[in-house]
C-alpha cells in the first residue's frame, strides 16, 4: 500500500497521538519552496492531523504559492488573514512596536472542524480598525495557544539554535530558552523565534521544535517519527 497515496492512521502507530489534534508552522520562502512540504502537508491532514500555517504578511506570494500547491495535490488549503473575523487582534506597544493583544480562534477552529487547511498571513486587526503586520512567530504562538495545538514548528536556518560549539542545541526548556534569548548572543530574528516557542510552550503547546522546514520531508519526520530536527523547547519536564 502506497502510504502516501492512501494514508491510514493503524498502519502508522507514531500519528495516533496527533490525530485530532492542530499543529501550527511558521514558515518562510524556502519552507514554501521545498519539493516536498505541500505534499506532507496534505498527507498529515488526509490522516486527520490539523494543520495550520502562517506567514509573514509582507510574503503574501509565498502564501499564495503554498495554497495554490496544496490544493493541486489534493488539500484543500484556504487563505485568509488575521483580519478576517478578528483573529489576531494587535495594538501599539509603547516601544512603538505592533504586539499581538488577542486571538478569536473561531474561524481557525470552523475551517479545520471541516477539513481546510489555513493558510495564514501574520496581519491582525487594530483597535482602529487599521489593519498592522505583526511577526509570523509572534502570531504562531498566539494562535497555537488559542486553538490547543500540539506543536509549533517554525522554520528558520541553519535548521535550529546553534551551540556554542559546532552543531546545533538540540533541546531547551521553556526557561532556558528565554534566558538564551534575550541574552544577546543570537541574532534578533533566531531570538524572535526562539522566545515565541518558549512562550507558547508556556501557554500550553506541548513542544515547539525551531528547525529547517526547507529540508525534505522535514515536519513529518518531526511529527511522525521518533528523530528530532533543530532545537526543541519543552516545558521544564522532558517529553517521553
Amino acid at each position: 500500500m502506497d502510504m502516501f497515496a492512501l494514508p491510514e492512521p493503524d498502519a502508522l502507530p507514531t500519528c495516533k497521538p496527533f490525530v485530532g489534534r492542530s499543529f501550527v508552522l511558521a514558515v518562510d520562502e524556502a519552507a514554501e519552496q521545498s519539493p516536498t512540504f505541500a505534499s506532507d502537508i496534505v498527507f498529515m491532514r488526509k490522516l486527520g492531523i490539523r494543520p495550520v500555517i502562517v506567514h509573514d504578511a509582507g510574503e503574501r506570494a509565498t502564501g499564495a504559492r503554498l495554497a495554490g500547491r496544496i490544493n493541486r495535490i489534493g488539500g484543500e488549503a484556504v487563505e485568509l488573514n488575521g483580519t478576517s473575523a478578528a483573529t489576531l487582534l494587535v495594538a501599539l506597544a509603547a516601544d512603538g512596536t505592533i504586539e499581538l493583544r488577542g486571538v478569536n480562534p473561531a474561524l481557525i477552529c470552523l475551517l479545520l472542524e471541516r477539513g481546510y487547511i489555513p493558510v495564514l498571513a501574520a496581519e491582525g486587526a487594530g483597535v482602529s480598525g487599521v489593519p498592522a503586520p505583526l511577526p509570523a512567530d509572534e502570531a504562531a504562538r498566539g494562535l497555537g495557544a488559542a486553538i490547543g495545538a500540539i506543536r509549533l514548528l517554525f522554520s528558520a536556518q541553519p535548521g535550529g539554535i546553534p551551540s556554542d560549539g559546532d552543531g546545533i542545541i538540540t533541546e531547551l526548556t521553556s526557561s532556558e530558552a528565554l534566558a538564551l534569548a534575550h541574552g544577546g548572543k543570537l541574532s534578533a530574528e533566531l531570538s524572535q523565534r526562539l522566545a515565541a516557542a518558549a512562550l507558547g510552550v508556556r501557554a500550553g503547546v506541548e513542544a515547539a521544535q525551531i528547525l529547517d522546514l526547507s529540508a525534505s520531508h522535514a515536519a513529518l519526520v518531526e511529527l511522525l517519527t521518533a528523530q528530532h530536527l533543530g532545537t526543541q523547547v519543552v516545558s521544564s519536564v522532558a517529553l517521553p
